[in-house]
């Protein structure tokens, strides 16, 4: 009966699935309950607008009989911040409630706004006539979450910070920075609050152009790859779900998030089998190492404090993504409350994954090979001088890649030091703390984290987690020739058990398996996190940064399921000062078995700069792996056709 009523809604109210992002038709509807509420006016705006997704045991049900609109208005006269949850259907507020304390995230009309706060105040033009600038038309003002908070009033004001380049006649204006100034800009009064004016550094003479006639020469061309699929692509889209090679599963751009991935499934033995209830980039930490005072606030939370789907850009054919790429659009909302959309945000394509396994026979002849194809799903954001691209990555084996791809251009600190001293001593000043890349221009030495949130569902929802740990065997009564080692299978009980860090020498991992889903050699179905590129927080445990992004204190962690536990830094690390997420979640020590569970993962990259990388970065890529360990009773690629 449920499944006929939810077959009715979606044919009535066009509803194609409970977990679809919202169309411009439902944005408008809300904007009209509001408007009708009196919730909106000249002093109103909207951080972010939602789908207030169902409760997860709803939609595995069978899904809900309505949609919901999940609002962040803040009110600048006031400074006040509230959430809203609005039924479409019904046209009416369920909730609103004031989030006392809280601060939204840099929201993007705050961009344009800052700046002619900054450039209107006196002590902006004393600044740069100290440094020898007559023209501010040739200084670009850039806007930064303000940070750790370290007073009361930094607490409760709304700030920003406001730093400075030279622009001149170019663009690229982050190649020229204007270091030893930091504007703190009060945006509930709309006025300067502070000033931070300490050293007069150069200005880098180097413009460092990106356009044609600045690069100069190119070399010679290659010639033409062609990426051919005649007979079209392979894969299968129904509105935002995709079917391809026994994997299904569907998509949504989140306005924080980004690419979210919901109910990851596998075609096995002539049935469905369940993987990941839905997968996202929880949060990031951008960290530098400077200890210029004018750097230590530069810690970016660059999706807790700005938010990477709003800031996704459009993807081109045979540039960001092969010509062979289905491009789809994402509806965002403004700040204003109104409906926008973000052209060919998000890349659908096809990609050969080379050799997928291969066996020649040397004794009887004959050569068994198969080549691989891999189905890739992604997005970029770009969050001001950096670039980054999320893929997810589904393999005809089985396994489920994530890719972070970072690129852009790195934060740039103004320096005295032209060229690189004698002996290569890196022992002094800027030089201790960053890589020199071009003259008058250190690039710091910082850490990217990202912390991944998977809701895994392993042929359903009682799963358990274990460590996966290898050691040598020391005992000679075992190991008389020295070569043998052993690997153990530990399982984590509880949430504060399963806070884990990275063991090279163990070369750990981590799995989550159903206990009462085995195949017929006796293993329990499972998928195990296989980690890549990593790195320990150089952060103090005293640094206010390692407050605020708890997330970043383990690689890797387990919660039970809660469908408002999202965010691994919490819904609102804007300015604020204490502890939330994942340290705080973990407190309750909730039972791990069993259990509904949720892997979060958090990787980093540490980045020591170079001059290859200036003056734009070729992409680093990293991330990690989910590979079946258990899942199948044998290769599940053996079926792959020649």
């Amino acid at each position: 009966m449920r499944l006929i009523l939810l077959g009715i809604l979606l044919s009535s109210n066009a509803l194609a699935h409970p977990l679809d992002p919202l169309s411009k038709n439902e944005i408008e509807i809300a904007m009209q309950v509001l408007k009708r509420a009196e919730l909106t006016n000249q002093d109103t705006l909207f951080p972010y607008f939602m789908l207030n997704e169902p409760a997860k045991s709803e939609v595995l049900k069978g899904g809900p009989t309505k949609r919901e609109v999940f609002i962040e208005r803040f009110d600048r006269k006031q400074s006040k911040l509230y959430e809203i949850i609005i039924d479409i259907g019904a046209k009416k507020i369920l909730s609103n409630k004031e989030m006392s304390g809280a601060q939204p995230s840099v929201m993007l009309s705050e961009f344009d706004a800052a700046p002619p706060i900054v450039k209107a105040d006196a002590r902006f033009k004393e600044a740069m006539q100290r440094r020898g600038i007559s023209n501010l038309d040739d200084i670009a003002v850039d806007i930064w979450a303000y940070g750790s908070p370290d007073s009361d009033h930094s607490k409760s004001a709304r700030l920003l910070r406001a730093i400075c380049y030279f622009k001149g006649k170019g663009k690229n204006f982050y190649a020229r920075p204007i270091d030893g100034l930091t504007f703190i800009v009060n945006m509930d009064e709309k006025k300067v609050e502070k000033v931070v004016d300490t050293e007069v550094y150069p200005i880098p003479p180097k413009a460092s152009e990106l356009d044609a006639k600045s690069l100069g020469p190119k070399r010679q061309g290659l010639k033409a790859l062609k990426i051919s699929q005649p007979q079209g692509p392979s894969f299968q889209i129904s509105g935002n779900q995709i079917t391809w090679q026994n994997w299904r599963f569907r998509y949504s751009m989140h306005p924080r998030e980004g690419l979210v991935i919901y109910l990851v499934e596998y075609h096995d033995q002539d049935r469905w089998r369940q993987i990941m209830y839905r997968g996202s980039l929880s949060d990031m930490m951008v960290p530098y190492g400077h200890p210029d005072q004018h750097w230590t606030y530069r810690n970016a939370f660059d999706e807790g404090e700005y938010g990477i789907g709003r800031y996704s850009g459009p993807l081109k054919k045979g540039a960001e993504v092969p010509d062979n790429a289905n491009l789809f659009d994402a509806t965002f909302v403004d700040d204003f409350g109104k409906v926008y959309v973000t052209k060919n945000a998000v890349a659908l394509y096809e990609r050969d994954g080379g050799l997928l396994f291969k066996h020649f026979d040397m004794y009887n002849g004959g050569n068994f090979v198969r080549r691989s194809r891999e189905l890739v799903i992604g997005f970029i954001t770009t969050i001001s001088n950096y670039d980054y691209g999320i893929n997810w990555i589904f393999k005809q084996d089985g396994s489920i890649e994530l890719e972070a791809q970072l690129t852009g251009i790195m934060l740039a600190k103004g320096s005295h030091i032209e060229s690189m001293p004698s002996g290569h001593q890196h022992s002094e000043g800027d030089l201790k703390y960053g890589h020199l890349v071009a003259p008058n221009v250190v690039a710091p030495h910082h850490q990217h984290f990202f912390n991944f949130r998977l809701d895994m569902d392993i042929d359903g929802l009682e799963n358990r987690v274990a460590e996966l740990n290898t050691e040598a065997v020391t005992d000679k009564s075992i190991n008389a020739a020295g070569n043998v080692f052993s690997m153990q299978e530990t399982p984590l009980k509880s949430e504060l058990e399963a806070a884990r860090d990275l063991d090279f020498k163990a070369q750990r991992k981590w799995k989550i398996y159903n206990p009462k889903s085995k195949n017929s050699l006796g293993y329990e179905a499972g998928f195990v996190l296989v980690p890549g590129e990593n790195a320990a927080p150089y952060l103090q445990d005293y640094s206010p940064l390692k407050t605020r992004g708890g997330f970043i204190n383990h690689q890797f962690w387990t919660t039970q399921e809660r469908d408002d536990e999202i965010y691994a830094g919490g819904a609102y690390p804007t300015q604020r000062a204490s502890a939330d997420g994942l340290p705080v979640w973990i407190k309750q020590n909730r039972s791990l078995e069993n259990q509904d569970l949720v892997l979060w993962y958090t990787l980093c990259v540490t980045h020591a700069p170079r001059p290859e990388e200036w003056p734009v970065m070729n992409v680093h890529r990293t991330g990690f792996k989910l590979l079946p360990a258990g899942f199948f009773e044998k290769n599940p690629a053996l079926d792959v056709a020649e």
